[in-house]
């Protein structure tokens, strides 16, 4: 069996081109921001919104499940989240405004991409919420919340997150409760794919529709200045090195190391290590552990010198030799 190619008449062609030329000239008659926003609907804003901020704030590849989007009351806001919850403060100005609710799934996988560069294969086991928890999950929210700022231009979701930045850990719902203001609030639950096995986790934004919650204040441009460019320098991301030990070796001991060889560090203990700047500067003594089954460091306070008795003759050998 074979096909002969449909034939174009002279007539269609010159049909189809000045279709096409007249839809090009539309397009690029409008805006560009028009033609963008057009094609974007706030639930794809928020989903591209979580992508961008994963990948470019804690490295973590994530696909979203689902989202949900609803206007509901305090009440309903404190009544969804549940115990095992990181809860973080959004807040405008100095202004506890809404909050940030972090399963533990997707806290857990954060910080094994922090520590350990991948993440295990089996969901998380139950374990409470810590302030490293907070400190590590903060980017991933305040990330969120400027790429949810970029992404919903055009839509009904437009400035929703502009001006809101990500305060302390909140330890309670009643502790929230009694802050936050009684009014509505728009509600997201994200549900998010890791990309491991079934592990699946969400992250929950809830603030205000109004914005008549704040009062404006004329900032000082100096100190709005050095406030932003402290917030931007504090999200930069940094590069430590924990070194244990560091020993030289000829290149034949190296090439005859073989698997299950012991190798000795003489005078090395779980408390000689070194977080080290990548130029080698040492920045800070720390204690080798475990969090969570995971291997971490303790930063820990550097050990007092410890004073010995020496005897008068030797002092004097010291000071006259």
């Amino acid at each position: 069996m074979s096909f002969r190619p449909w034939p174009l008449t002279g007539k269609l062609v010159a049909a189809s081109d000045d279709l096409g030329g007249s839809v090009l000239r539309r397009l690029a008659q409008a805006p560009r921001a028009a033609v963008n926003t057009a094609l974007v609907t706030p639930s794809r804003a928020l989903r591209l919104a979580m992508i961008r901020a994963a990948q470019t704030r804690v490295g973590m590849a994530v696909n979203v499940l689902g989202i949900t989007e609803e206007l509901v009351p305090l009440d309903d806001v404190l009544q969804l989240i549940e115990d095992e919850h990181l809860l973080l403060a959004l807040d405008q100005d100095g202004v506890l405004c809404g909050l940030a609710g972090i399963d533990l799934q997707i806290r857990a996988a954060v910080i094994e991409l922090q520590t350990t560069g991948m993440l295990r294969s089996t969901p998380a086991d139950p374990r409470p919420v810590t302030a490293t928890d907070a400190a590590m999950i903060a980017p991933l929210i305040a990330g969120f919340l400027a790429e949810v700022d970029e992404t919903t231009t055009g839509t009904a979701l437009a400035g929703w997150t502009h001006g809101y930045g990500v305060g302390r850990r909140v330890l309670t719902t009643r502790a929230a409760g009694m802050v936050l203001r009684d009014t509505t609030y728009r509600l997201v639950r994200l549900t998010l794919d890791l990309g491991v096995a079934d592990r699946v986790g969400m992250v929950l934004i809830a603030l205000p529709v109004s914005r008549d919650h704040v009062v404006p204040v004329a900032p000082d441009a100096a100190s709005d200045w050095a406030a932003a460019m402290a917030a931007a320098v504090g999200l930069a991301p940094t590069e430590l090195h924990a070194v244990l030990h560091r020993m030289r070796l000829s290149l034949r001991q190296v090439d005859g190391f073989h698997v299950g060889q012991i190798i000795a560090l003489p005078g090395i203990t779980v408390g000689s290590v070194r977080l080290e700047a990548t130029d080698g500067r040492l920045l800070a003594r720390a204690r080798l552990g475990q969090m969570a089954g995971l291997r971490a460091v303790r930063v820990q306070l550097p050990a007092a010198p410890e004073m010995t008795e020496t005897r008068p003759g030797a002092l004097a050998g010291l000071l006259l030799g």
